[in-house]
């Protein structure tokens, strides 16, 4: 039980060091780190977006770009019938970043279905950022889906993924 004790007191105590030694972070720099010389990380505007149909819309991220970007899709449907939904997927070049569906109840009006997703970008040649939208007993507005990409820092990870190692 003393062991028990100590273990804990122990990792309280680091875990107060390890919260007081560690410096305060300055802000994330836009752009790419130093690794990446000859590349930007351009915002990508209205120029660089256009609808393909009520069910798409695409944005343009230029060759030579490294850099994070927040994706933001959505698609907005009128109420048709019973059973109403709403779905969107989000793909940048051959990935899926996002596909998700609407099956909350509706039973009038107009309703927009918004989706994000974080992509991180390396790329030599352009990349086709896609929204496709659907819907299921609903009317599509005629304007579309709207797409829309925002450049974000960079934190200096590169990846993490959680996993539970064999017990």
């Amino acid at each position: 039980m003393r062991t028990a004790a100590l273990a804990a007191s122990l990792c309280l105590i680091a875990g107060g060091v390890l919260a007081q030694a560690a410096p305060a972070a300055a802000p994330a720099p836009l752009g790419p780190p130093r690794a990446f010389a000859g590349y930007s990380q351009p915002a990508i505007g209205a120029a660089g977006c256009h609808m393909v149909s009520a069910a798409q819309a695409q944005c343009v991220i230029p060759a030579m770009t490294a850099g994070r970007y927040l994706i933001e899709g959505s698609g907005t449907s009128t109420f048709a019938a019973a059973g109403a939904t709403q779905t969107l997927v989000v793909q940048i070049g051959g990935q899926r970043c996002a596909a998700v569906q609407n099956k909350a109840p509706w039973t009038s009006g107009a309703r927009t279905f918004k989706v994000d997703c974080v992509v991180s970008v390396l790329t030599d040649r352009p990349l086709i950022v896609a929204v496709g939208y659907g819907d299921e007993h609903a009317t599509k507005d005629p304007r579309g889906p709207s797409l829309t990409l925002r450049p974000l820092p960079w934190e200096g990870v590169l990846s993490a993924a959680p996993f539970v190692p064999r017990q």
